[in-house]
């Protein structure tokens, strides 16, 4: 007879549980305390699996800026993983190995709960699959690792490739807009850039669907006072409306020197998804968005509400609405991946808050979102401002290093350059950069990221660790690396 067969009720360990009302604080005492813990379940009152918390991850959000602040007081329950993988105990341990692989082996990275009955009975993690299948699935373990990091390097070599030459395209429809004396070329031009920017949208939506799945979604918190959102969306989509001919209603309600903790980029980017969304199947009327803030002493919740006039959505279809590449008849007719309201869920979620569809009564799609946010004293006026647009800290008159081994790229930097008045000279490389610089003669630099034999970061620090005045020369970073750990990386 051959060794019994191992199952997961064998390997994985009976760590106690937490409740949904447990604290984050709470949470982080008990990673403290258990040094070998990876992770806890999340059970409700009868012993049910209802989420999972992943060390990791945890101490990433706790770590980073107001988290514990923010997290400290909140019950695990508002971010904690509400779709765990969940597994019944009597499963052998080869048979969830190659099941898990197949399906999502990403899963794997953030811990498993082991049911017996439905209820609670053990908790597993990677390391725990590792060391009980051995070689066999370190092997597949390691095959997974490799697929995930060579997509992450695909789609991050894709991103630079494809965005590079499309910004080019889109600058320089742009600037010929800008300087053409002949009307007719006008709609041309702006089909151009209508396309060019629906192109842009696509590739971003599938990045961050990509980066969603991948947990590397990452959110930048800093105070932001909605009202200034909203009127961003305003300025925005107002005159789309009304080439449309639709009514385009927007509202805000809220105290009006209440401010909160959040990632303004990801917010605006939910609000046009869902604003364009409904621009996109109303053929006629109206669109209302109305945005709530409601503060709860050191907390708000966000609420927005997207309402349109369009076809609605097949009752049949609406819990798969936000599912990625998922597209309702009417959707496959206006075109479009099918990522926008994918893209919607996951950084809501992200945020620790929700988002649902609905059909409103006689005619017409409504979505809704509440989001939970950390309220934050009210800034110093000047800290309080908002960027002025245009011409931001450069005035015409100065003169301008361009460094871009693209020659498109410089093409385009000395155009945009010399709209505003400035003069601009142009290297090709690193080396020429630094040399350039150390000249003295310029005002500011903008620096692309990847160029032969020297790149822009090592350009920046040799011109940084110079002395006098060169050394504080202000230098912008132009590059088609868009994601957000990138950018960090270039500030420090």
């Amino acid at each position: 007879m051959g060794a019994p067969l191992t199952v997961l009720l064998d390997i994985a360990p009976l760590i106690a549980p937490a409740s949904p009302f447990t604290t984050g604080a709470e949470i982080y005492q008990r990673f403290e305390l258990e040094a070998d813990t990876l992770a806890i379940a999340v059970v409700d009152g009868d012993g049910r699996p209802v989420g999972l918390v992943e060390r990791n991850a945890f101490l990433v959000r706790m770590a980073a800026q107001y988290g514990r602040a923010l997290w400290s007081g909140r019950p695990i329950s508002m971010w904690m993983n509400a779709h765990p993988v969940v597994v019944d105990g009597d499963v052998t341990v080869a048979e969830f190995c190659g099941r898990i692989l197949e399906e999502s082996p990403s899963a794997l990275l953030h811990g498993f709960i082991v049911t017996c009955g439905g209820r609670y009975a053990g908790v597993g993690a990677m390391v725990t699959l590792l060391q009980a299948a051995a070689g066999v699935a370190q092997a597949a373990s390691r095959q997974a690792r490799e697929a995930l990091e060579a997509r992450s390097r695909f789609l991050a070599v894709m991103s630079h490739e494809i965005r590079t030459p499309l910004n080019g395209v889109l600058a320089v429809a742009e600037i010929a807009r800008r300087k053409s004396r002949q009307p007719e070329l006008s709609p041309l031009l702006d089909t151009i850039i209508e396309s060019g920017g629906v192109l842009l949208r696509l590739l971003n939506d599938a990045l961050d669907v990509s980066r969603a799945e991948a947990a590397g979604l990452e959110l930048r918190e800093e105070p932001l006072h909605p009202p200034w959102l909203v009127e961003e969306v305003r300025r925005l989509w107002t005159p789309k409306a009304a080439v449309k001919g639709l009514d385009l209603r927007i509202g805000y309600d809220g105290p009006p020197d209440l401010w909160v903790l959040a990632d303004a980029d990801r917010l605006r980017q939910i609000l046009n998804n869902l604003v364009s969304n409904a621009l996109k199947f109303t053929a006629e009327g109206r669109v209302d968005l109305t945005v709530e803030l409601v503060g709860e002493g050191q907390f708000a919740q966000l609420r927005a509400t997207v309402q349109d006039d369009g076809p609605g959505v097949p009752p049949d279809q609406l819990e798969h609405i936000f599912v990625p590449f998922q597209q309702t008849e009417e959707g496959v007719r206006q075109g479009g991946a099918g990522l926008g309201l994918a893209v919607c869920r996951q950084l809501v979620e992200r945020m620790g808050g929700v988002i649902r569809a609905r059909n409103a009564p006689g005619r017409g799609a409504v979505f809704e979102m509440e989001i939970p946010l950390y309220s934050v004293p009210t800034p110093l006026p000047a800290e309080a401002e908002p960027a002025p647009d245009g011409n931001d800290g450069v005035e015409g008159g100065a003169h301008v290093l361009v460094a871009d081994d693209n020659p498109t790229n410089r093409l385009i930097a000395r155009s945009i350059c010399e709209m505003f008045g400035c003069t601009v000279e142009c290297v090709e490389d690193g080396d020429e950069a630094v040399e350039a610089a150390l000249s003295g003669r310029f005002d500011l630099i903008l620096m692309d990221i990847k160029m032969p034999r020297m790149d822009g970061i090592e350009a920046t620090r040799r011109i940084r660790a110079s002395v006098g005045a060169v050394s504080r020369i202000p230098i912008l970073a132009l590059t088609a690396n868009a994601d957000p750990s990138d950018a960090a990386f270039y500030r420090r």
